[in-house]
């Protein structure tokens, strides 16, 4: 896959941009969060380090063009939360996307704003036609963040395709919840 030229995207005052180094203490600051440690595959404890070696994979992600990685930034400037377009290797039309929300900032509409701008963006830019979320089924708010985004689930149950060293193993009931253009 060509590499990948990531986006700043906008909605209002929700801005999503590429990843920089100096967002490492908001990154550390926001992934201390139980429920970001319980739903989303970071290493626990999450200490500064994981931090620094995340935001630097993932300019090599979009340059080898397997995965976009957007941080979302509210109107004050604050660490709103991360989203990603996955499995982008796989090649075709297909992607996945993944996100949290910084704890201060939820139930905000973030996440929904900012996925939809993300798959806006990824149907558009990257041509992908079928876009899911994989949320844990006891998930109910990434569920319901995925159905107002205009996912619908599919019913189908998988497990997590990729494996993190460091992460706790992966959730053994995912809810596939798809988008098609």
């Amino acid at each position: 896959m060509p590499a990948i030229q990531p986006p700043v995207l906008r909605d209002g005052d929700l801005t999503l941009r590429p990843p920089r180094p100096d967002d490492a203490d908001a990154v550390t600051a926001a992934c201390q969060d139980a429920a970001i440690q319980r739903w989303v595959r970071v290493p626990s404890p999450y200490e500064r380090q994981h931090a620094d070696a995340w935001l630097a994979g993932c300019p090599a992600h979009a340059e080898s063009g397997e995965a976009v990685t957007l941080l979302a930034e509210d109107g004050d400037g604050r660490l709103a939360g991360s989203f990603s377009v996955l499995e982008l290797a796989r090649g075709g039309d297909y992607g996945e996307i993944g996100y949290w929300v910084a704890p201060a900032l939820r139930r905000r509409r973030i996440a929904t704003r900012s996925v939809v701008l993300l798959r806006d963006w990824a149907a558009e830019a990257l041509g992908l036609r079928t876009i899911e979320i994989l949320v844990h089924r006891d998930n109910a708010p990434s569920r319901a963040v995925a159905r107002r985004a205009g996912f619908a689930d599919t019913g189908e149950l998988r497990t997590l395709p990729r494996d993190e060293i460091g992460s706790p193993p992966a959730p053994p009931e995912l809810v596939v919840h798809r988008w098609e253009a």
